[in-house]
């Protein structure tokens, strides 16, 4: 986004200068996904943590360890989506940062090691970004929706306290209360109530080359290895879902610290009865306090699960569209302000992608300020103004070198082209500054 290596070294001088935070930097964005979210009666927000790694054979300041070989850290996002099909990304309305300083373990811990009164441990990143998103939440309903890392009693626990609503992809080895057993012990005797075809995105996944014992098993060991696991690439595809619900009580864990001894919560089971052969077979256990009185309801649910993965193009958008991991700053507190800058780049090129999918035909100004239209047009010396949506997005793809003719842009281009105009916006504010005298503030 810069042009001399004088506006460059700047740019790192801003992100490294200890009087800037990277909560003040993103807080306006924040603060504008808020008003955006009040503007519709109903978002889910979208909780995930990815790592961001850092190549190189100097050591940055402040960085740890990640889960794979390199140094870095992590982001915790909790992202706003419209509900429906098109998935229109409101924002980000949370971030967290943390590292590590010790690789964490892949061998499973008794249940003492996970000492639920450490205040420093990671999983209380999730009741955080829970507790601050409902903290700042007026006028306007939203899901919590979470993937398999946030199945925890306290935190459940406390979305109850704070009545949140959420959706929650479970363990079926939880406990119930009364003796009850396990999630797994009713599975098999929910009956399909519906069924519902999903189409499955590309990406890799895990898959267990063997199960845990079950645990009536008396002679197992308090705890074991984890089973080994095979890293394979599950291709896009379309898949029939059976789908049934039930309603349990989970009993509190002895480590956790909610004053609640049990909690009532929904269950959703989705299943696919008959993959294709060779293929992993979907097997989603939702834990939630949304309604499964009707079909639709049970629907509802399950598409708004499915929401969850728009979270996962966003860090494409991040890591490849603002090739963020690729930045040359120096310590982790450079990065991290770096990060909230192109925290909403990012929402910004994966806004630009939805809403030019959902609906191709809407104006450019739903994507694009009117002068980074007239920029664009001006640029690549288009003979009429931009008049879509699908319009904008090729425009900027093209800025960034793709060919129309090669099909649909994809982040890179995407992202380059994108920097490419913001390059040229701050040119012509500059220009204008100048010329009026004055402060300009684009629209």
């Amino acid at each position: 986004m810069v042009e001399s290596d004088g506006e460059l070294e700047g740019i790192y001088r801003l992100f490294g200068n200890d009087g800037v935070e990277a909560e003040a930097v993103l807080a306006p964005h924040i603060a504008a996904t808020f008003r955006r979210a009040g503007e519709v009666p109903l978002c889910l927000v979208v909780h995930d943590t990815t790592e961001f790694k850092f190549s190189g054979q100097a050591e940055r300041h402040g960085l740890g360890m990640l889960t794979s070989n390199g140094q870095g850290f992590f982001g915790h996002f909790a992202l706003a989506v419209v509900p429906g099909a098109a998935r229109i990304p409101l924002g980000v309305c949370g971030l967290e940062r943390f590292t590590r300083q010790i690789r964490k373990s892949t061998v499973r811990k008794p249940h003492s090691y996970y000492t639920s009164q450490d205040p420093s441990r990671e999983s209380l990143r999730w009741h955080r970004l829970l507790q601050t998103v409902e903290d700042q939440r007026k006028g306007f309903e939203c899901i919590h929706v979470m993937d398999r890392e946030a199945d925890m009693f306290d935190l459940m626990s406390l979305a109850l306290d704070l009545d949140a609503r959420f959706i929650i992809r479970g363990d079926k080895e939880r406990a119930l209360a009364n003796e009850a057993g396990l999630v797994e012990d009713i599975l098999s005797r929910i009956h399909p109530q519906t069924t519902r075809e999903a189409q499955l995105s590309r990406k890799v996944v895990t898959r267990r080359q063997q199960t845990i014992q079950p645990r009536a098993d008396k002679k197992r060991k308090p705890y074991a290895p984890r089973p080994k696991q095979r890293f394979f690439t599950r291709e896009q595809r379309d898949a029939v879902l059976s789908i049934g619900a039930t309603t349990v009580e989970f009993r509190r864990p002895q480590t956790a610290q909610s004053a609640r001894k049990s909690i009532e919560i929904n269950i959703v089971y989705a299943w696919e009865a008959s993959p294709p052969p060779g293929e992993e077979p979907v097997d989603w256990v939702l834990f939630t306090t949304e309604s499964i009185d009707t079909v639709a309801a049970l629907h509802t649910v399950i598409e708004h699960y499915q929401s969850r993965w728009i979270i996962e193009e966003y860090f494409k958008a991040l890591k490849t569209g603002c090739a963020f991991e690729k930045r040359q700053l120096e310590s982790y507190h450079s990065l991290s302000n770096g990060l909230a800058v192109f925290a909403v780049v990012a929402w910004r090129l994966l806004l630009l992608r939805a809403v030019s999918r959902s609906s191709p035909d809407a104006t450019p100004t739903s994507v694009l300020s009117v002068t980074q239209l007239q920029l664009l047009q001006h640029r690549l010396k288009l003979r009429k103004p931009l008049e879509t949506a699908q319009q904008a997005l090729f425009a900027v793809a093209r800025l960034g070198g793709h060919l129309k003719s090669n099909g649909d842009p994809g982040w890179l281009s995407l992202g380059r082209g994108f920097e490419k105009l913001l390059l040229l916006q701050s040119g012509w504010t500059a220009a204008v500054d100048h010329l009026l005298g004055e402060d300009v503030i684009d629209d």
